[in-house]
């Protein structure tokens, strides 16, 4: 009997207590959210201009006739409105020097911001991108790490040392002097990234029956979209980015009681052979979900065999290219992770990158992935994992490129902000669908580790994405960032669709004997409806 069979014969697909589970665990992810896009509004675009030597720090953006008249108009001047008043240059003094008595901020609404408070502009603002792009580095330092010691030392306790990270390190950004301390601690809270969402989806994942593992990816993501729809309703009105750190930062102490309501993963204490630890939790489950186990069902399980069991211990990154189906599987999907991360992150680092209100748009943009969650959970078991992954990449392609098109229009923002809505809800769709395909590509044996570096190869996608959104779009417009995403986009969803089979209805591959022995799915659409009524039935016979 393999582990499935007695998690959805005994306890049910999805019962009550799974449901709590699953609850307790995508919380998290809602803070980890925050954390990873606050500096959109942290460190937002503000106006700036030279400060002349006669005004003080606190002097007003808008300069009088009096101050104009200091300087001749041709030689620090930008443009002279009708009052005579003039607009000074962003970033020179005297057409020679690069702002010598410092800057003066448009700081409308108690405006406070990273910006404003450590001078990130001018030749200094690439720093925005690379205070983002730290975030991101620390994230591949943690899917690395925690993407082994998930397998290794267990989920929860990778899961516990990533929620105390994001706790320490948050609870001090708000106070941190200098932007090099403030970048430390983004790498900090970007380490706890992956030991927070990637072992959520792992942890649930692992916890429901076959055609129930879509409410891992699904959730978490829903959970994920509700943290960016809460970040730009805080950022709306607390308008000074302490406050807004600290109202991210402080909630999450609550998660230390994890410790006690959290348990262990039993599949990976199954695989473990810690049997006694397992029969625990699941006896607990049972008892939440008014069913029963049987006693000493691990004398039914399955188990690997000598050389088998020799095979799997101490599995590494290099065992993910040693065998041919792996080998592929792990390519594309090394291929195809860090274009989505790329996509996503960039659009919502930059949601005004299309036009509009940054605070609406990218509040628009989180509700909008709630139906694309919603989308998912109801249809990617009946069109397949394919289907979803490679169209929702094909189409954010389309959108971006209709975008290009509509600058003439005298009401293009509202057409860009439905746009900007399309193409968020598109890759979100991506990449729920990728956190439940990627899983059921891998055995449970090295599956842990294959998702930390896929997230890993992620990370390279979203730093590239941090300077694409954050300066080069800046600098540039809007071109550097459609035409480079959109290609990475096309050639992903070409991989997808051609290069990697259906996992719909399959039981979770075990080991890599197993994957190898295994024949790819390339079902019709109609033999995966069937393949899920037949599935449906056996069920219900069963109960």
């Amino acid at each position: 009997m393999k582990f499935d069979d007695l998690l959805f014969t005994h306890l049910g697909e999805f019962g009550k207590y799974q449901g709590i589970q699953f609850v307790l665990v995508c919380l998290p992810t809602m803070f980890t959210a925050m954390h990873s896009l606050s500096w959109t509004f942290t460190a937002p675009d503000i106006n700036h201009r030279c400060r002349l030597p006669s005004e003080l720090d606190n002097a007003n953006y808008f300069t009088n006739n009096n101050i104009s008249k200091l300087i001749p108009y041709d030689d620090s001047c930008d443009s002279i409105n009708d009052s005579k008043n003039c607009f000074y240059k962003k970033c020179t003094y005297n057409n020679t020097l690069s702002c010598p008595h410092g800057y003066i901020y448009y700081l409308p609404n108690n405006l406070y911001t990273a910006i404003n408070r450590w001078d990130i502009v001018c030749e200094r603002s690439i720093w925005k991108a690379t205070i983002q792009s730290s975030y991101y580095i620390g994230q591949m330092l943690g899917s690395i790490i925690f993407g082994i010691l998930g397998d290794q030392i267990g989920r929860k306790k990778v899961f516990m040392i990533a929620i105390v990270l994001q706790i320490v390190a948050g609870l001090i950004m708000p106070i941190a002097p200098h932007w090099l301390i403030y970048a430390f601690l983004r790498i900090i809270t970007g380490f706890a990234h992956p030991g927070i969402f990637v072992i959520a989806v792992i942890i649930g994942m692992e916890l429901v029956g076959p055609s129930k593992r879509k409410i891992s990816s699904v959730f978490t993501g829903g959970f994920f979209a509700l943290g960016q729809v809460v970040l730009g309703i805080l950022a709306y009105y607390l308008r000074d980015y302490r406050y807004l750190q600290a109202s991210i930062a402080l909630p999450t102490i609550v998660f230390l009681s994890y410790q006690f309501l959290v348990p262990e993963s039993p599949r990976w204490l199954t695989s473990k052979k810690r049997y006694s630890e397992a029969d625990k939790i699941l006896r607990k489950a049972a008892k939440v979900n008014k069913s029963s186990i049987p006693e000493k069902w691990w004398e039914e399980i399955d188990l690997l065999n000598g050389s088998e069991e020799k095979n799997n211990k101490n599995l590494t990154y290099s065992d993910l290219f040693k065998t041919p189906k792996l080998r592929l599987r792990s390519i594309v999907a090394f291929i195809i992770w860090p274009v989505v991360s790329m996509v996503y992150y960039g659009v919502s680092m930059k949601p005004d990158f299309l036009g509009g209100d940054p605070y609406i748009a990218f509040i628009f943009g989180g509700f909008m992935e709630l139906p694309a969650m919603v989308i998912v959970y109801f249809i990617i078991d009946t069109f397949g994992r394919k289907p979803l992954l490679g169209g929702g990449y094909l189409f954010c392609a389309l959108f971006m490129i209709i975008s290009l098109f509509l600058d003439d229009l005298k009401l293009h923002w509202i057409f860009n902000l439905i746009l900007y809505s399309l193409v968020k809800g598109s890759i979100t769709i991506v990449y729920a669908s990728i956190y439940t395909f990627t899983p059921e590509l891998f055995p449970t044996v090295i599956r842990n580790t294959a998702m930390g570096l896929c997230s890993t190869f992620a990370r390279i996608g979203a730093i590239l994405s941090s300077y694409v959104s954050m300066w080069l779009v800046t600098e540039f417009g809007k071109l550097y960032m459609i035409i480079p995403f959109s290609l990475c986009a096309i050639i992903a969803g070409i991989l997808v669709l051609f290069f990697l089979p259906e996992t719909v209805g399959e039981p979770l591959i075990e080991t890599i004997e197993q994957l190898e022995n295994s024949h790819d799915s390339s079902r019709s659409i109609t033999e995966i409806k069937r393949f899920s009524e037949i599935e449906e039935l056996s069920l219900n016979e069963k109960k």
